[in-house]
């Protein structure tokens, strides 16, 4: 894979490369990241790799010290339950301005047309693109309310919860659809308190299924 590869950004898509080399725990928790030798796999030099790592860092893939290699983090039980407990303050909030703008006339075509896409990707039994596209639900949801520093916010805690979503994506993605469906449907309707109820049960049923499924994440540390 050449560096280029489509992509007009190329720090972008260090970050991508080596975002997902960690999620799939082919760069193992706790390993030191040599800038020359990613800069030799990746065929790039080490300029977009520094650039790379402070997103990498925002992300929680990465740990940053002055001098010193970038470190490939833990992922600890009380580390997840921070995410979600985050989640759980923000995504209703979400919801629930979605659904007020929608109420208020604003069209939410690009949200059903997301939700049609991971419908598609699942009847296919490509889990891989149903999960991706399931982000592309919430980022539009994101999109929708109208708060520019509320996508801001969340878009980090997307990239955290990517590396969690690993071990769990083949668990029940037909539970997680219609738990979409329904959330997309409250937002449609207008319905501000349906929609933040269902986004708060969608961030709870996250937490009970990657618990479940903790000791499968790549990098997880079982004496957190």
């Amino acid at each position: 894979m050449t560096a280029m590869n489509g992509h007009s950004n190329l720090s972008r898509w260090v970050f991508e490369e080596i975002r997902d080399r960690i999620n799939d725990g082919r760069l193992a928790a706790g390993e030191s990241l040599s800038e020359r030798d990613l800069g030799a796999e990746l065929q790039v030099s080490r300029v977009p790799i520094r650039e790379a790592l402070p997103m990498l860092e925002a992300a929680g893939l990465v740990s940053l010290s002055p001098r010193r290699p970038a470190v490939v983090t833990r992922v600890s039980r009380s580390g997840v339950n921070q995410l979600y407990d985050i989640r759980s303050a923000l995504e209703p909030l979400a919801a629930r301005r979605a659904a007020a703008a929608v109420a208020s006339g604003k069209s939410p075509e690009r949200l059903s047309a997301a939700l049609r896409a991971a419908a598609g990707a699942l009847a296919s039994g490509a889990l891989g693109d149903f999960h991706t596209q399931s982000g592309a639900v919430h980022a539009e949801i994101e999109q929708l309310c109208g708060n520019d520093l509320l996508g801001v916010l969340m878009d980090p805690l997307r990239e955290r919860s990517t590396r969690l979503n690993v071990a769990n994506i083949h668990q029940d993605p037909q539970a997680r659809h219609a738990e979409h469906v329904s959330l997309v449907e409250a937002i449609v309707q207008g319905d501000i308190e349906l929609a933040s109820s269902l986004a708060h049960a969608h961030v709870e049923w996250g937490r009970r299924r990657t618990f479940e499924t903790l000791s499968s994440v790549p990098g997880f540390d079982p004496d957190s």
